[in-house]
């Protein structure tokens, strides 16, 4: 089984405690410039680290329940998100979606019967309009330095869907049930970069916060190069910042963005930034366009959301945005992402992208891999199943056995959830494969012996044969109680609004990962 050494544990999006006071943000590293004869040449940007115990394990090892539950809602308010906004820029809904899937079309179509599923999708049908909005229809293009194109869903299954199977916009769905991936020329692809760009890679340093919880880096904005710290996130697609003309507490205990002390700065005009969040508060603002650093890189008149309001949710946390790494077709302001930009003004050497998780040295790759801190010859690829979200075909594992009746399911790596999430029924066929495992509390938790954890591990289509295990340390949230000697897991079962499981960073933290738009793609590779 392929293993991988473990530093911390991590994610990028955690909930602050309410009752907590802020604590002074440490500043991330400076960025790296990588020497004109290394392998990996680029940017370093460095992910910064606050040292408090994790906003999920107490003082005491104990695991703190209502902080989790509280990660869970940001977390289903953000796929809710995603998915209406890529009904909105996309004309149709997205294959995940709870109100428009059929189970039977998605993968793994065995552990997902009509009449279990009926339960865990009602909620989230209220998250998600069941009416498409009337905008012109677009395919979400992302093109890179090999000129292809990637789109379409997962084909369906080899038998027809059930006729009772009464669900929204089916013959839309099967419209687009194409053969993935489906590569397309761009017709405009000349075989290099823009004029007048240097195409290189970079280094992002990440600052982890809360041993494990948050991680962040930083970027500058505008004529006057403003500096921000903006929390890394693969899975939305947004930039956005505080405006300088936000007074409220949770703007006033960050940096904010001031356009007017930008020469580049331009309001895009009809463009709106609004995000509601699962405890029913909010974000609102105006979308400017302008020059954006990361890791060294700059882009030219970059949209950036700038929140006028936001919402006390964000008051705590560590960072003064948020930086959103996955497809365009989930972007709330229907904008082209950050580094989609890099890679279409030829700033950056590769479509790709890499993060280094640990307890310190984390960072953000632009460009390419770091050979730095992954074994050579490790790698290994796996097609994105639709774009959207960075979503892959997966099998789960326990000691070394393929959990049978889980079958083939989707599964989104998103640096941006802290653990890992599967739907309800499908978490309890994963723990019922767990020896002495035991359901904990009534929120989708279970336990298992301290003393013997079971050996957790994910593989990936197509040919689903290499194994990437989850390690000891990561798996564990916390004890029960203090001196018990029952731990809690990090597969948490949760319907928050999409089918499918959510690869967080208690799965991330034990691998090399890498982002490929040019192929669709995501590549793994062993730690070094």
């Amino acid at each position: 089984m392929r293993t991988a050494a473990l530093f911390a544990t991590v994610a990028l999006m955690s909930m602050p405690s309410t009752f907590a006071a802020p604590t002074p943000r440490s500043e991330p590293e400076p960025i790296v410039v990588l020497p004109e004869d290394s392998p990996c040449r680029g940017t370093a940007i460095p992910l910064g680290r606050r040292a408090v115990a994790s906003d999920l394990t107490r003082a005491d090892g104990t695991v703190d329940l209502n902080k989790a539950h509280l990660q869970l809602a940001r977390a289903r308010a953000k796929f809710t998100r995603g998915l209406a906004n890529f009904r909105s820029n996309m004309g149709e809904a997205h294959f995940l979606s709870p109100d428009l899937v059929d189970p039977s079309l998605l993968p793994g179509s065995p552990s997902f019967p009509a009449e279990s599923s009926s339960s865990s999708s009602g909620a989230a049908d209220t998250d998600v309009p069941v009416s498409a909005p009337a905008v012109k229809r677009r395919r979400d293009k992302i093109f890179g330095e090999s000129g292809i194109r990637l789109h379409g869903v997962p084909p369906s299954a080899s038998t027809p869907p059930s006729s009772n199977g009464s669900f929204a916009n089916r013959r839309a769905l099967e419209r687009r049930a194409v053969p993935n991936p489906k590569v397309i020329p761009n017709p405009k692809w000349t075989g290099s970069t823009a004029a007048g760009n240097s195409a290189k890679t970079g280094n992002v340093g990440l600052t982890n916060y809360g041993e494990g919880t948050i991680f962040y880096g930083s970027l500058k904005i505008g004529s006057s190069a403003q500096s921000f710290s903006v929390n890394i996130d693969t899975g939305s697609a947004d930039l956005w910042l505080p405006s300088a003309s936000c007074n409220s507490a949770a703007c006033n205990a960050h940096t904010k963005y001031d356009p007017s002390q930008s020469t580049t700065s331009s309001l895009v005009s009809g463009r709106k930034l609004t995000i509601v969040y699962g405890d029913g508060s909010s974000t609102s603002g105006v979308v400017y366009t302008d020059a954006v650093t990361f890791g060294g890189l700059t882009a030219t008149s970059q949209a950036v959301g700038v929140a006028t309001s936001l919402s006390s949710d964000f008051q705590d946390d560590p960072y003064d945005g948020l930086v959103g790494m996955a497809y365009g077709s989930i972007s709330t302001m229907g904008v082209t992402p950050l580094f989609q930009t890099l890679v279409s003004q030829g700033r950056v050497a590769k479509s790709q992208f890499s993060t280094y998780l640990a307890s310190s040295g984390s960072e953000l790759f632009l460009g390419g891999m770091n050979s730095a801190h992954f074994a050579a010859g490790s790698t290994h690829w796996y097609p994105v199943i639709s774009q959207g979200y960075w979503t892959l075909a997966a099998k789960a594992a326990v000691n070394n056995k393929v959990v049978s009746s889980l079958g083939t399911f989707s599964a989104l790596v998103d640096t941006g959830t802290s653990v890992i999430v599967a739907p309800t029924a499908a978490a309890k066929q994963f723990w019922a494969a767990v020896p002495n495992s035991a359901t904990y509390g009534s929120g989708g938790y279970w336990t298992y012996p301290c003393a013997s954890p079971p050996t957790i591990s994910f593989s990936f289509g197509g040919a689903f044969a290499e194994q990437w295990a989850v390690s000891s340390s990561a798996l564990n949230l916390g004890r029960v109680s203090s001196g018990s000697d029952r731990c809690v897991g990090a597969v948490v079962g949760a319907d928050i609004g999409i089918n499918a499981w959510i690869l967080g960073d208690s799965f991330l933290q034990s691998v090399y990962t890498t982002f490929d738009f040019s192929t669709n793609q995501v590549g793994f590779s062993d730690l070094s």
